[in-house]
């Protein structure tokens, strides 16, 4: 064998080592894609929820609801008395964000999670940023950050129990307070800070499931009917 041959294998053998890395790093699309696919193994669930406000102005008692979700897209939380909860918290899902037409941008990873910035690429999106913290071991979303157009910027935590799917049994969901209007007949007979309730503030709802009902049957009634949920208590 030649100089020139062993020399040409020698930097061809370097080359492929070098190479390996790059070819094995994460894309921040198939991670995305594993996360949906893992998420579309639930067709349908509904849980209790215990709800647990913490604002700095108003105290609220930890209030019991039920919320119902039928893919693709149907939502409902149910809880009488309950206002506070930031609509787009909890309606903004993955889903959502993903069915979008976007852009995704690995970003590294930070405390055992793949940190993916999400863009937007239509005019008409509700959302103008969005990040997602992916596990490093399983196809799961631990946190994810939303910055909309009108509601302001979400945080959500999510904690996982030993449930056979990748549902978490705890949603914490951080906003500004700001962002949420209180009508005065709810805060009326709450106990409220009036020094605080003049300044922007921050506020979270933690949410923890339980009484799970996965992939059964539930009734497109009762994402309409008004009525569902309305004998739950205080």
């Amino acid at each position: 064998m030649s100089v020139f041959v062993r020399l040409f294998c020698a930097l061809m053998f370097v080359a492929t080592l070098m190479a390996g890395p790059l070819y094995s790093q994460v894309d921040a699309a198939s991670l995305l894609s594993a996360v949906m696919k893992r998420s579309q193994e639930v067709q349908s669930f509904e849980a209790d929820v215990d709800i647990d406000v913490d604002v700095d102005f108003i105290r609220i008692p930890v209030k019991k609801g039920r919320v119902f979700y039928k893919s693709p897209d149907k939502f409902r939380f149910r809880a009488t008395g309950f206002v506070l909860m930031p609509k787009q918290g909890l309606n903004f899902t993955m889903n959502e964000i993903l069915n979008s037409k976007h852009a995704a941008i690995l970003a590294g990873e930070e405390e055992g999670n793949h940190k993916i910035k999400i863009v937007p690429l239509d005019d008409m999106a509700t959302f103008v940023l969005a990040t997602a913290w992916i596990d490093l071991q399983q196809p799961r979303i631990n946190r994810l950050e939303v910055s909309t157009q009108n509601q302001g910027n979400y945080t959500l935590d999510f904690v996982y129990g030993q449930l056979a799917y990748e549902i978490p049994v705890e949603t914490k969901i951080s906003f500004e307070i700001s962002q949420i209007d209180i009508p005065m007949k709810f805060i009326g007979n709450l106990k409220v800070d009036k020094k605080k309730a003049g300044e922007k503030s921050s506020g979270a709802v933690t949410l923890k499931y339980s009484n799970f009902k996965i992939n059964g049957e539930i009734p497109d009634a009762v994402f309409t009917d008004t009525s569902v949920g309305a004998d739950l208590k205080e």
